[in-house]
């Protein structure tokens, strides 16, 4: 195993000295008056990270928004205040203004969307932003366009994103893939509700994925190992699980439909809030025979989000979801028989718990300056492939030849088993400094183990511990310039220790609903190799412990515009992405076919991507995208 070490403990050292500077600076005394308040959207998002400007008697104060969208600005001489926030696609209809003392005052700011309305992802910085304030290109499938364009499976939304490609090894509930800007199905990190699912290597089978009670999807485009770490070669893909508002009321949904193909879909769900609780719940039975031979596909999934307010700066939230699958696997049926007898099993479980507590603004000019949060979940999948019957020898035939030499059936009536599992826990602390500094720092331990191989013989048991630190500082940088740096540090059970960086930036022109923004994102990337790549016993395909991790650098430049008033929103991005110590399969011994895996490869890729969306009229949203 190599490693190479960076003194982690100077780490916490490092933060803890931020983190103290902040508290420091931000209880110092100031004379004048205060201002605190709240920055949210009219469902009540906080809105961290957005450009806030204060006019008043001594000019105009500018400063960010803390955690969960709280401002604070002290030293304010007496006097009338007018605010304004810069966040195209968002609009604060009316000025807003607030009388300065000798105390404390208060002004909440609630913005409007306009008609193509401004994006809040998490992805991108491990906590809500602005997407034009982050520099970093990230697409979202909101609620509404997810049942709007209602997909039977997760494969047809992703495609539709600029920088995004999907494949499918056939019909509903096969193998199928998700390519980000040219990277391989396995150069993405795959979260679900902020647990990785992605198998212990990279690899995540979308096949049996299905977008049952998804509150939205997001998509990060570029390296973003400096937040997630592992497997974040190309980018990250965020699904999260429907939660209901405060005060919804107590609701029930069914749905059905049948096809061709024989194809039968049920699903039901219902959500409510009541007092501090809120839930959401759903469930889907999906059943076709996809219309050939031993193709039949049956799948039962669920997922549950619910929360409690533990206090009125507490709050506390468990997910879980779940599906179970089987479908027939006929085997290359072009050219031959398919094979009736061979399925394919596949469970799958995710479960996600954290507690969230955060400062309200208020009593202080340091107050809602801080959140943290204690995160833990849990995933696993078990594949299991079956062909229990030999269908003997065939001869492969295509209009009117026929194969020189038979195929044979391989069967096993054992299977074949992939069963991994990742627990992981984390920290994250969220803290404004002074008024321009917006810190995010936390830590993560990932344990991955699993159970692989022909389970008519001993099974490969491995197991490995990750621990990663990371930190990022969001800035405004003027008026209108956003700054985000970050970094971290992985300890990996397999490669050792690697640090990995990333910067980004987004500047508007101007301001107002119809805003130009530019932006620019550099970052880099690691992945650790599979167990089999490590720990594999097989002799034609040995492990290989000394492998390096391998790597991405990425970049890419854009410019977005919004037009009429933000009913029309054009954007274009540049990329290009490096990979690199990309592992390969090599021989070692030609006379006995002796093989193990080495870093090898290298690959590139660039590109355009363009997206447009519009909304001429109300209920009218037309979505394009070119890559």
């Amino acid at each position: 195993m190599k490693e190479h070490w960076i003194h982690l403990r100077t780490l916490p050292l490092f933060v803890v000295s931020l983190l103290s500077a902040g508290v420091l600076s931000a209880a110092a005394p100031v004379p004048g008056g205060s201002l605190v308040g709240i920055v949210r959207t009219t469902d009540g998002l906080g809105l961290p990270g957005v450009a806030v400007s204060l006019a008043g008697p001594a000019g105009t104060r500018r400063l960010t928004t803390g955690p969960d969208g709280a401002f604070a600005a002290a030293g304010l001489p007496a006097g009338t205040y007018t605010a304004s926030v810069d966040a195209p696609g968002l609009e604060l209809r009316e000025p807003q203004t607030a009388a300065v003392g000798a105390g404390e005052a208060r002004l909440d700011l609630v913005l409007a969307p306009a008609p193509v309305s401004e994006r809040v992802v998490v992805s991108a910085t491990r906590g809500e932003a602005t997407l034009s304030s982050i520099g970093v290109a990230v697409d979202v499938l909101d609620r509404q366009r997810i049942e709007d364009r209602a997909a039977p499976s997760l494969l047809p939304l992703l495609q539709d994103l600029p920088g995004v490609a999907t494949a499918r090894a056939g019909q509903t509930g096969l193998q199928g893939s998700v390519f980000i800007r040219g990277g391989e199905s396995r150069f993405a990190r795959v979260l679900v509700d902020g647990v990785p699912v992605n198998q212990p290597g990279g690899a995540f089978d979308f096949g049996t994925a299905v977008p049952l009670e998804l509150e939205r999807v997001e998509v990060a485009r570029g390296a973003a190992s400096s937040l997630y770490g592992t497997d974040a070669l190309a980018g990250v893909v965020s699904l999260h699980t429907r939660r209901a508002r405060p005060s919804e009321a107590l609701s029930f949904r069914a749905e059905g439909e049948g096809g061709s193909h024989d194809w039968q879909r049920l699903s039901g769900a219902t959500s409510g809030a009541r007092g501090p609780f809120d839930w959401n719940a759903g469930g889907q039975r999906l059943t076709t025979d996809n219309g050939e031979p031993n193709s039949r596909f049956e799948q039962t999934a669920a997922a549950l989000s619910a929360g409690a307010k533990v206090d009125s700066r507490t709050d506390a939230r468990a997910v879980l979801r779940f599906d179970d699958s089987v479908t027939g696997t006929p085997g290359p049926t072009a050219f031959g028989r398919p094979d009736l007898d061979a399925s394919f099993e596949r469970e799958d479980l995710v479960v996600a718990a954290s507690v969230r507590r955060a400062e309200a603004p208020g009593s202080s000019a340091r107050r809602g300056r801080l959140a943290q949060q204690l995160s833990a979940g849990y995933a696993r999948t078990d594949q299991l492939s079956l062909d229990p019957v030999d269908s003997g020898p065939w001869v492969p035939e295509w209009a009117g030849a026929s194969g020189s030499f038979p195929l044979y059936d391989l069967p096993n009536a054992a299977g074949f088993q992939n069963r991994t599992a990742r627990l992981t826990a984390g920290y994250q602390a969220d803290l404004a400094l002074g008024t321009r500094h917006l810190l995010t720092a936390g830590a993560e331990v990932e344990h991955e183990t699993g159970e692989l191989g022909n389970r008519a013989e001993d099974l490969l048991t491995p197991a490995r511990t990750n621990v990663g630190a990371y930190v990022q500082d969001r800035v405004l940088l003027g008026s209108r310039a956003y700054l985000t740096l970050g970094g971290r540090i992985e300890r990996n059970g397999s490669y050792g220790t690697h640090a990995v960086p990333r910067a980004a930036v987004a500047v508007r022109l101007h301001g107002g609903v119809d805003a130009t923004t530019l932006r620019a994102s550099a970052g880099m990337g690691v992945k650790e190799p599979s167990f089999l790549e490590s720990y594999g016993e097989s002799f034609f395909a040995k492990g290989n412990p000394d492998l390096e991790p391998e790597r991405s650098t990425t970049f890419d430049l854009g410019v977005e515009q919004r037009f009429l008033g933000s009913r029309l929103r054009a954007a274009v991005t540049a990329f290009r992405h490096d990979y690199r110590d990309q592992i390969a399969y090599t021989i070692v011994d030609w006379s006995t076919y002796e093989g193990t895996y080495v870093n090898l490869a290298r690959t590139r890729a660039s590109g355009i991507e363009l997206a447009l969306e519009a909304r001429p009229v109300a209920r009218l949203q037309v979505i394009g995208q070119y890559t």
